[in-house]
């Protein structure tokens, strides 16, 4: 058996039904343990990690940066290039949702049987997204937008199931909590699911990940304003809505090699067949939390000056 244990994740994190643990499940014979764990699968919220001399890996659905002095391998959402890294964006581990219905043709007559009949949506939970509440407040000067989250609020309390509120929406707002290259969470998606135009910004790469022809994306418009003006036009003008939603949502209409489960499976494997220490020790440990501190710091400091990138170890 293949000892786990999860670390240092967010308050409310439940080892047993994380979608990580899940998927280690069906391919090795893993269990959960507290004790005397072969690795360690720690995020950014604690340094208990630090206290375990078993192989570590870092594991993140958060803006996040990966520390190779103090992780030993690494799931992330940044572009990295090194065998002990693989890149996991959050939205492609949604296994609940056969991606497959989102080429085409199957997508587009999914959106062609159910015709939208309400304007643009909202659903958040995170207060502090400063970018994403700016842009609905903005947005809601044009037309109404429902928000159906706990942040901001007007359609009488939060609802029950977001996919199925949004399904009747044409646009959704879909900010990251915060921007930086390769940072692409399941908000993208929940807007493809539910058949909406997305109004995005996060990474500003977002065409490596999804057809940039299919997304209202912020990073391409020198202002706010100007992009609520090509909204405008795709709300008014039924032909160029049209023309908009039959964009494939992937490049080429193909799956990016992200959505294949065989990739993380092989990641792995090569993981458990590793060493059975963690490399971070001495000198290099004594870096890594060197390097650590100073983020922190860095980072506390960019949201105080009012940054978005939230660079963290």
């Amino acid at each position: 058996m293949i000892r786990l244990k999860f670390v240092d994740h967010y308050q409310g994190f439940v080892p047993e039904t994380d979608r990580l643990f899940t998927f280690l499940k069906r391919y090795f014979p893993v269990v959960l343990v507290e004790e005397s764990p072969d690795f360690i699968i720690y995020s950014s919220w604690g340094g208990t990690h630090l206290d375990y001399n078993c192989p570590k890996i870092f594991y993140t659905g958060e803006n996040h940066r990966p520390n190779f002095f103090l992780c030993d391998y690494a799931l992330g959402f940044d572009f990295i290039d090194r065998p002990n890294y693989l890149r996991v964006p959050l939205y492609s581990i949604l296994w609940y949702y056969d991606f497959s219905t989102l080429l085409f043709p199957k997508h587009l007559e999914t959106i062609q049987q159910n015709p939208k009949s309400k304007f643009c949506c909202f659903v958040a939970s995170n207060y502090g997204a400063d970018e994403r509440n700016k842009i609905f407040k903005k947005l809601s000067s044009y037309a109404l937008v429902d928000s159906g989250g706990r942040v901001l609020n007007n359609v009488g309390g939060p609802v029950p199931d977001k996919i199925e509120f949004m399904r009747p929406y044409k646009f959704c707002i879909a900010y990251e909590n915060s921007s930086y290259p390769g940072y692409v969470t399941e908000k993208i998606m929940d807007c493809f699911i539910a058949g909406c135009i997305p109004i995005y910004w996060g990474s500003p790469c977002i065409e490596k990940d999804f057809n940039p022809k299919r997304i209202v994306n912020r990073h391409n418009f020198a202002s706010d304003e100007a992009m609520i003006q090509r909204i405008r036009e795709l709300n008014e003008n039924e032909e160029a809505y049209k023309d908009f939603i039959k964009q494939p949502i992937f490049n080429g209409n193909q799956l990016t090699e992200y959505f294949d489960q065989e990739r993380l499976r092989i990641f792995f494997e090569q993981v458990f067949e590793g060493p059975k220490t963690t490399r971070s020790i001495g000198v290099k440990k004594s870096i890594g939390l060197g390097i650590r501190q100073t983020k922190i710091w860095e980072s506390k400091i960019k949201r105080k000056i009012g940054g978005f990138e939230r660079v963290w170890y």
